[in-house]
């Protein structure tokens, strides 16, 4: 994403938050501009506060389990997926993401009885 695209994304979400503060959606979808520029420590401050406006948001709980993901917190990512996921079975991709960090939490395991 280029500054100029980015810089204008933000003025505009910041302008959504500021009109509607109330709005979960503002929020995430800042969350989201942030989660793509990497700023990962903003990006968990929006998706909370969206979660605080709406605990069944399962759109903030997958940016928030990648961002785990990003940071190696795979436990993390997983107690995130699996909420969004009963939240919306139908989210393919994040299924996916559960299968993949439930058979590396399998793998961990063996290695660790071993």
């Amino acid at each position: 994403m280029s500054s100029q695209y980015y810089h204008e994304a933000l003025r505009s979400f910041n302008k959504v938050i500021q009109i509607a503060p109330d709005f979960a959606e503002g929020w995430n979808k800042r969350a989201t501009l942030f989660y793509l520029a990497g700023q990962y420590d903003r990006s968990i401050h929006d998706i909370k506060r969206a979660l605080v406006l709406e605990p069944r948001h399962f759109g903030a709980l997958s940016g928030l389990g990648l961002i785990f993901i990003e940071r190696n917190n795979f436990a993390g990512a997983l107690v995130a997926f699996r909420e969004a996921l009963a939240l919306n079975p139908h989210l393919t991709r994040i299924r996916r993401y559960v299968d993949r960090l439930e058979e590396r939490q399998r793998r961990v395991d063996e290695e660790n009885a071993i």
